[in-house]
């Protein structure tokens, strides 16, 4: 069934559509894609005209998508990334694999994922790569939204509409400065570390997801907390005596051997959970996808 109207918008609408939608500005869409202003607002306009809706409004002097934008992005990215699988496609069928990798991944994956992308990259050379670093939460709404193909993360959410593969193991530690109290402390009860200060991740985070799930299971609460924004910056509070941290093995491997933290040897720990790699369960993976995909989990 062909649309009565909707067919007669552009790819390169459907381009300028989304750098807008994204960057939530005309002028620097119009500067991302070498345009001018005025040529990106006439064929936002136009867009408006095909579809009789308004597609973005100002509240004040920041651009907002309405319901109806928001619909046409869904499509839009659907539409997008249809092509670029059709592209790899046509690639595969010359026996070539080439594109994009378009992957998120939750902050603490990134001290393993390069080795992986260097040796998918040194197998598949023409494969370009797109890495998007952010917390747990941020990535799986990039792949439920459409933004990437594959997330890369700790705790897989219960969605029955996305696939995970687990894939690598995730050890956490619970680590602090080198003269801490509990330092020759041997098989201490989690329940025990109640009295100290705990550094911890922003909600979303999946290692702050882990450390609510075990304060929960102890039945208890730190005495005090500080919230800090990423991996760096609980290692650099951890080694200041700002307080402890869970953190992954990965993470602060290098901190570990030259003894600038330390790890506290808490009872049934280290905690071990399973790196996964997501995707939409009804969706096929493009060949560039599918072939990252069996590197990594073979």
């Amino acid at each position: 069934m062909r649309p009565s109207y909707l067919h007669r918008i552009t790819l390169r609408q459907i381009e300028i559509y989304l750098a807008v939608s994204r960057l939530r500005s005309y002028s620097r869409a119009a500067e991302e894609l070498a345009l001018t202003q005025p040529a990106v607002s006439a064929q936002m306009r136009q867009l408006e005209q095909l579809t009789g809706e308004m597609l973005f409004e100002y509240r004040g002097k920041r651009l907002h998508i309405t319901r109806a934008g928001q619909a046409l992005e869904r499509a839009a990215r659907d539409m997008q990334q249809r092509l670029v699988g059709v592209e790899m496609e046509l690639a595969e069928l010359r026996g070539e694999i080439k594109g994009t990798l378009s992957v998120a991944i939750e902050s603490s994956a990134q001290y393993f994922m390069p080795e992986l992308l260097a040796g998918f990259s040194q197998q598949f050379p023409q494969v370009q790569i797109n890495l998007e670093v952010g917390n747990r939460a941020s990535a799986v709404k990039r792949l439920l939204d459409n933004r990437h193909e594959l997330v890369i993360t700790c705790s897989p959410p219960e969605d029955r509409s996305i696939q995970f593969t687990p894939f690598r193991e995730n050890q956490l530690i619970i680590v602090a400065w080198p003269d801490h109290p509990l330092r020759d402390h041997k098989g201490i009860p989690f329940a025990a570390l109640a009295k100290e200060t705990f550094l911890i991740r922003e909600p979303g985070s999946g290692t702050r997801l882990i450390l609510d799930e075990l304060f929960r299971q102890a039945a208890v609460q730190p005495k005090a907390t500080h919230q800090l924004g990423s991996s760096e910056a609980l290692i650099a509070g951890a080694r200041n005596r700002l307080g402890v941290a869970l953190l992954p093995i990965d993470s602060c491997a290098t901190e570990l051997a030259e003894k600038k933290l330390i790890t506290l040897n808490i009872a049934n720990h280290p905690i071990r959970r399973s790196w996964c790699i997501l995707h939409r369960r009804n969706q096929p993976l493009t060949p560039v996808c599918e072939q990252f995909k069996l590197l990594i989990t073979r």
